[in-house]
């Protein structure tokens, strides 16, 4: 009886040690991040919550789990910036296909290529934006990957 118990209290210990660098996806799609955040599926994009506080809709798993190790680690600015970034490249990128389908819809050549000479300058706005969203991801996945050869290191 008292061996079960200690076994029992020992899993616990161990459990919460291993739960601050695990992520994982319950059955419900939903993704346990670091036994802290919590990324959901929502239409359209990825919804992250922190306890009980919703802090935005991110358009790719990628970029809120970036944002989720940005927080961990109390990169407050970059987990902002990522977040700014995300909407951001969302907002223009939704804003470059609904102009495209107007310009495609129209009847006028000139209206068409007035419609088409203005995305270009939005195309290459989104594209500056989407390296400034990648140098931020892979910054948290360096992190990450740092944390992980650390936890690793003192478990030797």
């Amino acid at each position: 009886m008292k061996t079960d118990q200690e076994l029992d209290r020992l899993f616990k210990q161990e459990y919460r040690d291993i739960l601050s660098n695990t992520i994982w996806k319950n059955n419900n799609g939903v993704y346990e991040v670091f036994g802290h955040y919590r990324i959901e599926p929502v239409h359209p994009g990825y919804r992250v919550s922190c306890a009980a506080t919703d802090i935005g809709v991110f358009a790719s798993t990628r970029t809120a789990l970036s944002w989720c190790i940005a927080d961990k680690n109390r990169a407050y600015n970059t987990a902002r910036e990522l977040l700014t970034l995300d909407n951001k490249v969302a907002s223009i990128t939704h804003d470059i296909a609904t102009r495209a389908a107007v310009g495609d819809r129209s009847q006028n050549p000139g209206l068409r290529e007035i419609i088409l000479t203005k995305l270009e300058s939005k195309i290459i706005q989104k594209k500056l934006l989407e390296n400034q969203l990648t140098k931020c991801v892979n910054w948290a996945k360096q992190i990450q990957s740092r944390e992980f050869a650390i936890e690793k290191n003192n478990k030797k």
